[in-house]
Protein backbone atom coordinates (compact mmCIF):
# COMPACT_ATOMS: atom_id res chain seq x y z
CA UNK A 1 0.00 0.00 0.00
CA UNK A 2 1.21 3.26 -0.99
CA UNK A 3 0.97 5.81 1.95
CA UNK A 4 1.51 9.92 2.45
CA UNK A 5 2.69 10.10 6.02
CA UNK A 6 2.15 13.53 7.35
CA UNK A 7 4.92 14.30 10.54
CA UNK A 8 4.64 17.74 12.48
CA UNK A 9 8.03 17.40 12.92
CA UNK A 10 11.15 15.79 11.73
CA UNK A 11 10.99 11.80 12.99
CA UNK A 12 14.29 11.91 13.61
CA UNK A 13 16.16 12.29 16.32
CA UNK A 14 13.56 9.92 17.74
CA UNK A 15 14.00 12.14 21.26
CA UNK A 16 10.20 13.26 21.95
CA UNK A 17 6.93 11.81 22.04
CA UNK A 18 5.75 12.97 19.04
CA UNK A 19 9.14 12.54 16.72
CA UNK A 20 9.53 9.01 19.05
CA UNK A 21 5.99 7.71 17.66
CA UNK A 22 6.47 9.17 13.83
CA UNK A 23 9.55 7.34 13.64
CA UNK A 24 8.55 4.04 14.95
CA UNK A 25 5.57 4.23 13.11
CA UNK A 26 7.34 4.60 9.77
CA UNK A 27 10.14 2.25 10.48
CA UNK A 28 7.19 -0.60 11.04
CA UNK A 29 5.01 0.16 8.16
CA UNK A 30 8.05 0.34 5.61
CA UNK A 31 8.21 -3.46 6.30
CA UNK A 32 5.02 -3.79 4.04
CA UNK A 33 3.93 -0.45 2.87
CA UNK A 34 5.83 2.09 0.55
CA UNK A 35 5.60 5.03 2.88
CA UNK A 36 6.28 8.86 1.06
CA UNK A 37 7.13 10.87 4.17
CA UNK A 38 6.64 14.85 4.61
CA UNK A 39 7.60 17.28 7.76
CA UNK A 40 8.09 21.04 8.72
CA UNK A 41 11.98 20.98 8.77
CA UNK A 42 12.71 23.35 12.05
CA UNK A 43 16.61 23.36 11.93
CA UNK A 44 19.24 22.63 9.83
CA UNK A 45 19.85 19.22 11.31
CA UNK A 46 16.03 18.38 10.05
CA UNK A 47 16.88 18.47 6.59
CA UNK A 48 20.19 16.95 7.50
CA UNK A 49 18.14 14.08 9.15
CA UNK A 50 16.24 13.34 6.36
CA UNK A 51 19.12 10.92 5.20
CA UNK A 52 18.54 8.75 8.18
CA UNK A 53 14.87 8.61 7.31
CA UNK A 54 15.40 7.45 3.63
CA UNK A 55 15.97 3.58 4.40
CA UNK A 56 12.20 3.31 5.27
CA UNK A 57 10.64 5.76 3.01
CA UNK A 58 10.33 5.90 -0.54
CA UNK A 59 10.24 9.45 -0.62
CA UNK A 60 11.47 12.10 2.14
CA UNK A 61 9.84 15.46 1.51
CA UNK A 62 10.72 18.70 4.14
CA UNK A 63 9.36 21.91 4.42
CA UNK A 64 11.11 24.56 5.64
CA UNK A 65 9.37 26.21 9.05
CA UNK A 66 9.98 30.10 9.51
CA UNK A 67 8.79 30.56 12.87
CA UNK A 68 8.64 34.35 11.82
CA UNK A 69 6.08 33.87 9.80
CA UNK A 70 4.18 31.64 12.25
CA UNK A 71 4.49 34.04 15.36
CA UNK A 72 2.71 36.66 12.55
CA UNK A 73 0.01 34.17 11.38
CA UNK A 74 -0.81 33.60 14.61
CA UNK A 75 -1.19 36.85 15.46
CA UNK A 76 -3.43 37.92 12.41
CA UNK A 77 -5.63 35.43 13.26
CA UNK A 78 -5.82 35.54 16.94
CA UNK A 79 -9.50 36.54 17.05
CA UNK A 80 -10.45 33.34 14.99
CA UNK A 81 -12.41 30.77 16.41
CA UNK A 82 -10.19 28.19 15.15
CA UNK A 83 -7.34 27.07 17.72
CA UNK A 84 -4.61 29.07 17.28
CA UNK A 85 -2.06 26.16 16.96
CA UNK A 86 -3.58 25.36 13.33
CA UNK A 87 -2.56 29.06 12.44
CA UNK A 88 0.80 28.64 14.06
CA UNK A 89 1.69 25.85 11.84
CA UNK A 90 -0.17 26.20 8.40
CA UNK A 91 2.22 27.67 6.14
CA UNK A 92 0.99 28.26 2.11
CA UNK A 93 4.33 26.17 1.07
CA UNK A 94 3.16 22.78 3.01
CA UNK A 95 0.06 23.07 1.28
CA UNK A 96 1.41 23.12 -1.99
CA UNK A 97 4.19 20.22 -1.42
CA UNK A 98 0.93 17.95 -0.35
CA UNK A 99 -1.10 19.38 -3.18
CA UNK A 100 1.84 18.47 -5.68
CA UNK A 101 2.78 14.80 -4.74
CA UNK A 102 -1.15 13.62 -4.43
CA UNK A 103 -1.18 14.82 -7.78
CA UNK A 104 1.80 13.10 -8.68
CA UNK A 105 1.54 10.12 -6.48
CA UNK A 106 -1.59 7.42 -6.87
CA UNK A 107 -1.89 7.43 -2.37
CA UNK A 108 -4.18 4.63 -1.03
CA UNK A 109 -3.89 5.73 2.32
CA UNK A 110 -3.00 9.18 4.13
CA UNK A 111 -1.72 9.23 7.86
CA UNK A 112 -1.47 12.72 9.63
CA UNK A 113 0.02 12.96 12.63
CA UNK A 114 -2.07 15.59 14.94
CA UNK A 115 -4.49 17.80 13.93
CA UNK A 116 -2.00 20.72 12.91
CA UNK A 117 -0.80 18.04 10.09
CA UNK A 118 -4.71 17.00 9.64
CA UNK A 119 -5.97 20.19 8.36
CA UNK A 120 -3.90 19.91 4.97
CA UNK A 121 -5.69 16.93 4.02
CA UNK A 122 -9.29 18.07 5.23
CA UNK A 123 -10.94 18.43 1.67
CA UNK A 124 -9.07 15.35 -0.16
CA UNK A 125 -11.05 12.71 -1.47
CA UNK A 126 -9.87 9.28 -2.59
CA UNK A 127 -7.38 8.18 -0.32
CA UNK A 128 -8.42 6.40 2.76
CA UNK A 129 -7.59 9.19 5.94
CA UNK A 130 -6.18 8.56 9.13
CA UNK A 131 -5.57 11.37 11.57
CA UNK A 132 -3.47 10.12 14.39
CA UNK A 133 -4.35 12.44 17.10
CA UNK A 134 -1.98 11.52 20.17
CA UNK A 135 -4.00 12.87 22.66
CA UNK A 136 -6.64 15.06 23.49
CA UNK A 137 -4.90 18.63 23.46
CA UNK A 138 -8.09 20.14 24.94
CA UNK A 139 -7.58 17.92 27.94
CA UNK A 140 -4.54 18.64 27.96
CA UNK A 141 -4.84 22.36 28.29
CA UNK A 142 -8.17 21.69 30.35
CA UNK A 143 -5.97 19.90 33.26
CA UNK A 144 -3.16 22.94 32.71
CA UNK A 145 -6.11 25.64 33.21
CA UNK A 146 -7.22 24.19 36.43
CA UNK A 147 -3.83 23.48 37.62
CA UNK A 148 -2.93 27.65 37.48
CA UNK A 149 -6.19 29.05 38.59
CA UNK A 150 -5.83 26.24 42.35
CA UNK A 151 -3.73 29.01 44.64
CA UNK A 152 -1.96 26.05 46.36
CA UNK A 153 -1.15 24.33 43.26
CA UNK A 154 0.23 27.05 41.40
CA UNK A 155 2.04 28.75 44.28
CA UNK A 156 5.30 27.89 41.74
CA UNK A 157 4.89 30.34 39.11
CA UNK A 158 6.31 29.43 35.63
CA UNK A 159 8.37 31.97 33.49
CA UNK A 160 6.14 33.29 30.80
CA UNK A 161 3.03 30.86 31.51
CA UNK A 162 0.08 32.28 29.31
CA UNK A 163 -2.77 33.91 31.75
CA UNK A 164 -5.17 31.28 32.73
CA UNK A 165 -7.89 32.98 30.22
CA UNK A 166 -5.99 32.22 27.16
CA UNK A 167 -5.13 28.70 28.05
CA UNK A 168 -8.81 28.61 28.58
CA UNK A 169 -9.99 30.14 25.41
CA UNK A 170 -7.43 28.10 23.40
CA UNK A 171 -9.11 25.05 25.24
CA UNK A 172 -12.57 26.28 23.95
CA UNK A 173 -11.26 26.51 20.23
CA UNK A 174 -9.29 23.57 20.46
CA UNK A 175 -12.17 20.90 21.93
CA UNK A 176 -14.44 22.15 19.03
CA UNK A 177 -12.14 21.63 16.49
CA UNK A 178 -10.61 18.13 17.25
CA UNK A 179 -14.10 16.90 17.04
CA UNK A 180 -15.15 18.66 13.83
CA UNK A 181 -11.85 17.81 11.95
CA UNK A 182 -12.33 14.26 12.67
CA UNK A 183 -15.29 14.12 10.65
CA UNK A 184 -13.19 14.78 7.90
CA UNK A 185 -11.32 11.48 8.12
CA UNK A 186 -12.07 7.79 8.47
CA UNK A 187 -10.63 7.23 11.35
CA UNK A 188 -8.78 8.63 14.35
CA UNK A 189 -6.46 7.19 16.83
CA UNK A 190 -5.23 8.33 20.67
CA UNK A 191 -3.13 6.36 22.89
CA UNK A 192 -4.73 5.92 25.65
CA UNK A 193 -8.49 4.92 26.28
CA UNK A 194 -9.09 7.98 28.84
CA UNK A 195 -8.43 10.55 26.17
CA UNK A 196 -10.61 8.45 23.76
CA UNK A 197 -13.59 8.98 26.21
CA UNK A 198 -12.86 12.48 26.90
CA UNK A 199 -13.49 13.10 23.03
CA UNK A 200 -16.24 10.59 22.55
CA UNK A 201 -17.90 12.49 25.54
CA UNK A 202 -18.07 15.58 22.98
CA UNK A 203 -19.65 13.08 20.05
CA UNK A 204 -19.51 9.70 20.58
CA UNK A 205 -21.06 9.46 16.81
CA UNK A 206 -16.69 9.70 16.53
CA UNK A 207 -14.56 6.77 14.83
CA UNK A 208 -11.66 6.45 17.35
CA UNK A 209 -9.39 3.43 18.05
CA UNK A 210 -6.50 3.25 20.44
CA UNK A 211 -2.57 3.02 19.74
CA UNK A 212 -0.87 3.41 22.78
CA UNK A 213 2.68 4.56 22.34
CA UNK A 214 5.28 2.05 22.09
CA UNK A 215 9.34 1.21 23.43
CA UNK A 216 12.28 0.32 21.54
CA UNK A 217 12.83 -2.84 24.24
CA UNK A 218 16.38 -3.15 22.04
CA UNK A 219 17.58 0.25 22.44
CA UNK A 220 16.11 0.58 26.18
CA UNK A 221 17.48 -2.26 28.02
CA UNK A 222 18.14 -2.76 31.81
CA UNK A 223 21.94 -2.44 32.72
CA UNK A 224 22.43 -1.07 36.33
CA UNK A 225 25.33 0.54 37.47
CA UNK A 226 26.54 1.33 41.02
CA UNK A 227 25.56 5.40 41.93
CA UNK A 228 27.50 6.44 45.49
CA UNK A 229 24.29 7.96 46.33
CA UNK A 230 20.48 7.55 46.08
CA UNK A 231 19.73 8.97 42.52
CA UNK A 232 16.18 9.96 41.37
CA UNK A 233 15.82 11.21 37.80
CA UNK A 234 13.30 12.79 35.38
CA UNK A 235 13.59 13.18 31.67
CA UNK A 236 11.13 14.98 28.95
CA UNK A 237 11.18 18.03 26.67
CA UNK A 238 11.79 21.03 29.54
CA UNK A 239 10.02 23.73 27.70
CA UNK A 240 7.07 21.62 27.64
CA UNK A 241 4.10 22.73 30.56
CA UNK A 242 3.10 19.26 32.43
CA UNK A 243 7.49 18.54 32.42
CA UNK A 244 8.66 21.86 33.58
CA UNK A 245 5.73 21.82 36.51
CA UNK A 246 6.69 18.43 37.11
CA UNK A 247 10.72 19.24 37.93
CA UNK A 248 10.00 22.22 39.69
CA UNK A 249 6.81 20.88 41.42
CA UNK A 250 9.17 17.58 42.81
CA UNK A 251 12.07 20.37 43.40
CA UNK A 252 10.54 21.92 46.02
CA UNK A 253 7.45 20.00 47.55
CA UNK A 254 8.81 16.88 47.74
CA UNK A 255 12.59 16.31 46.90
CA UNK A 256 13.53 18.19 50.36
CA UNK A 257 10.91 15.38 52.32
CA UNK A 258 13.19 12.60 50.86
CA UNK A 259 16.60 14.44 51.88
CA UNK A 260 15.10 14.21 55.29
CA UNK A 261 15.73 10.53 55.00
CA UNK A 262 18.78 10.78 52.49
CA UNK A 263 20.72 13.80 52.72
CA UNK A 264 23.16 12.58 49.73
CA UNK A 265 20.23 12.01 47.46
CA UNK A 266 20.40 13.37 44.27
CA UNK A 267 17.59 14.40 41.46
CA UNK A 268 18.52 15.14 37.85
CA UNK A 269 16.43 16.60 35.68
CA UNK A 270 17.41 15.46 32.04
CA UNK A 271 15.74 16.91 29.06
CA UNK A 272 16.26 19.67 26.14
CA UNK A 273 14.92 23.54 26.78
CA UNK A 274 15.16 24.08 30.74
CA UNK A 275 13.76 27.21 31.21
CA UNK A 276 15.86 29.91 33.32
CA UNK A 277 13.28 28.97 36.25
CA UNK A 278 14.06 25.38 35.83
CA UNK A 279 17.78 25.83 35.20
CA UNK A 280 17.87 27.54 38.98
CA UNK A 281 16.81 24.82 40.28
CA UNK A 282 20.61 24.10 40.35
CA UNK A 283 20.90 26.30 43.38
CA UNK A 284 19.17 23.57 45.86
CA UNK A 285 21.12 20.79 47.09
CA UNK A 286 21.17 17.63 45.00
CA UNK A 287 19.33 18.93 42.01
CA UNK A 288 21.35 18.78 38.80
CA UNK A 289 19.66 20.14 34.83
CA UNK A 290 21.31 18.46 32.15
CA UNK A 291 20.05 20.04 29.44
CA UNK A 292 20.57 18.26 25.97
CA UNK A 293 21.98 14.90 26.13
CA UNK A 294 22.82 12.72 23.10
CA UNK A 295 22.04 9.28 25.00
CA UNK A 296 19.55 9.17 27.83
CA UNK A 297 20.25 5.81 28.70
CA UNK A 298 23.67 6.45 31.18
CA UNK A 299 21.19 8.38 33.42
CA UNK A 300 18.77 5.24 33.75
CA UNK A 301 21.18 3.10 34.19
CA UNK A 302 22.66 5.18 37.43
CA UNK A 303 18.79 5.98 38.96
CA UNK A 304 17.57 4.50 41.80
CA UNK A 305 14.01 5.68 41.29
CA UNK A 306 12.49 7.05 38.22
CA UNK A 307 10.46 10.07 39.48
CA UNK A 308 7.32 11.70 37.18
CA UNK A 309 5.09 13.63 39.46
CA UNK A 310 2.78 14.93 36.71
CA UNK A 311 0.20 17.18 37.47
CA UNK A 312 -0.83 18.08 33.67
CA UNK A 313 -1.11 16.61 30.60
CA UNK A 314 -2.80 13.83 28.73
CA UNK A 315 -1.88 10.25 26.85
CA UNK A 316 0.66 7.65 27.79
CA UNK A 317 3.94 9.13 29.07
CA UNK A 318 6.31 7.48 26.89
CA UNK A 319 9.18 8.76 29.91
CA UNK A 320 7.68 5.88 31.88
CA UNK A 321 7.74 2.87 29.37
CA UNK A 322 11.61 3.95 28.87
CA UNK A 323 11.97 3.73 32.49
CA UNK A 324 10.15 0.54 32.93
CA UNK A 325 12.24 -0.98 29.87
CA UNK A 326 14.96 0.10 31.87
CA UNK A 327 14.31 -1.77 34.72
CA UNK A 328 14.35 1.38 36.83
CA UNK A 329 11.30 1.68 39.38
CA UNK A 330 9.26 4.13 38.55
CA UNK A 331 6.89 6.46 41.01
CA UNK A 332 3.87 8.55 39.36
CA UNK A 333 0.90 10.89 40.21
CA UNK A 334 -2.33 9.12 38.96
CA UNK A 335 -2.60 11.82 35.85
CA UNK A 336 1.61 10.16 35.16
CA UNK A 337 -0.37 6.56 35.30
CA UNK A 338 -3.28 7.31 32.95
CA UNK A 339 -3.81 5.42 30.26
CA UNK A 340 -0.69 2.88 31.08
CA UNK A 341 -2.06 -0.79 30.88
CA UNK A 342 0.11 -1.32 34.01
CA UNK A 343 -0.34 -2.84 37.37
CA UNK A 344 -0.41 -0.31 40.14
CA UNK A 345 1.36 -1.25 43.14
CA UNK A 346 3.17 -4.43 41.47
CA UNK A 347 4.41 -2.47 38.04
CA UNK A 348 4.85 1.08 39.46
CA UNK A 349 3.36 3.20 42.38
CA UNK A 350 1.48 5.91 42.27
CA UNK A 351 1.24 9.13 44.89
CA UNK A 352 -0.61 12.27 44.66
CA UNK A 353 0.51 14.55 47.64
CA UNK A 354 4.18 15.42 48.44
CA UNK A 355 3.89 13.45 51.14
CA UNK A 356 2.65 10.36 49.74
CA UNK A 357 5.13 10.84 47.05
CA UNK A 358 8.36 10.98 48.94
CA UNK A 359 7.08 8.50 51.22
CA UNK A 360 6.96 5.93 48.40
CA UNK A 361 10.38 7.10 46.60
CA UNK A 362 11.91 6.59 50.54
CA UNK A 363 10.33 3.09 50.52
CA UNK A 364 11.42 1.87 47.04
CA UNK A 365 15.28 3.78 48.44
CA UNK A 366 14.91 1.23 51.61
CA UNK A 367 13.81 -2.19 50.37
CA UNK A 368 16.48 -3.67 47.52
CA UNK A 369 13.91 -6.14 47.11
CA UNK A 370 11.24 -4.63 45.99
CA UNK A 371 12.77 -2.19 43.74
CA UNK A 372 13.90 -5.39 42.08
CA UNK A 373 10.54 -7.13 42.11
CA UNK A 374 8.93 -3.94 40.34
CA UNK A 375 10.85 -3.65 37.72
CA UNK A 376 11.30 -7.54 36.41
CA UNK A 377 7.29 -6.87 36.26
CA UNK A 378 7.47 -4.49 34.54
CA UNK A 379 9.89 -5.08 32.64
CA UNK A 380 7.46 -8.01 31.56
CA UNK A 381 4.82 -5.20 30.91
CA UNK A 382 6.29 -3.42 28.55
CA UNK A 383 7.67 -6.44 26.63
CA UNK A 384 3.93 -7.78 26.57
CA UNK A 385 2.19 -5.00 25.40
CA UNK A 386 4.53 -1.84 24.45
CA UNK A 387 7.09 -3.18 21.91
CA UNK A 388 6.83 -1.42 18.60
CA UNK A 389 6.32 -4.23 16.55
CA UNK A 390 3.23 -4.98 19.06
CA UNK A 391 1.97 -1.04 18.47
CA UNK A 392 2.25 -1.76 14.72
CA UNK A 393 0.14 -4.47 14.60
CA UNK A 394 -2.72 -2.52 16.57
CA UNK A 395 -1.82 0.16 13.58
CA UNK A 396 -2.07 -1.76 10.71
CA UNK A 397 -5.59 -3.37 11.84
CA UNK A 398 -6.54 -0.07 12.59
CA UNK A 399 -5.48 0.84 8.76
CA UNK A 400 -7.23 -2.47 7.55
CA UNK A 401 -10.54 -1.56 9.00
CA UNK A 402 -10.67 2.01 8.26
CA UNK A 403 -9.72 0.72 4.18
CA UNK A 404 -12.86 -1.94 4.58
CA UNK A 405 -15.38 0.95 5.83
CA UNK A 406 -14.23 3.21 2.54
CA UNK A 407 -14.72 0.33 0.68
CA UNK A 408 -17.76 -0.70 1.62
CA UNK A 409 -19.29 2.99 1.65
CA UNK A 410 -17.68 3.56 -2.39
CA UNK A 411 -19.01 -0.06 -3.30
CA UNK A 412 -21.54 -0.99 -0.96
CA UNK A 413 -22.87 -3.38 -3.74
CA UNK A 414 -19.77 -4.64 -4.33
CA UNK A 415 -18.55 -8.55 -3.90
CA UNK A 416 -17.54 -9.39 -0.65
Amino acid sequence: MKILFLSLRCPYPPHRGDRIRSYNFIKQLSKQHAVTLVYFAESENDIESAKHLEPFCERVEWVRFHRSFAFMNTGIHCLSRRPLQLHYWYAPQMQRKINQLLEQEDFELIHAQLFRMGQYVTEVQGPTKILDLCDSLALNLKRRAELESNPWLAKIKLDCTPKRFLVKLEERRVRRYEVNIMKAFDCGTVVARFDRDYLLKQDNSLNLSIVPMGVDLGYFQPNPTTQPAPSMLFTGTMNYFPNSDAAIYFSNEIFPRIRESHPNAQFYIVGNHPSDQVKRLETQDGVVVTGYVPDVRPYFERASVFVAPLRAGSGIQTKNLEAMAMGVPVVTTSVGAMGLEADIGKELLVADTPAGFAKQVVHLLDNAHVRETLTQTARTRVETNYSWEAIAERLKHVYAQAVHTQNAKTNPHATP
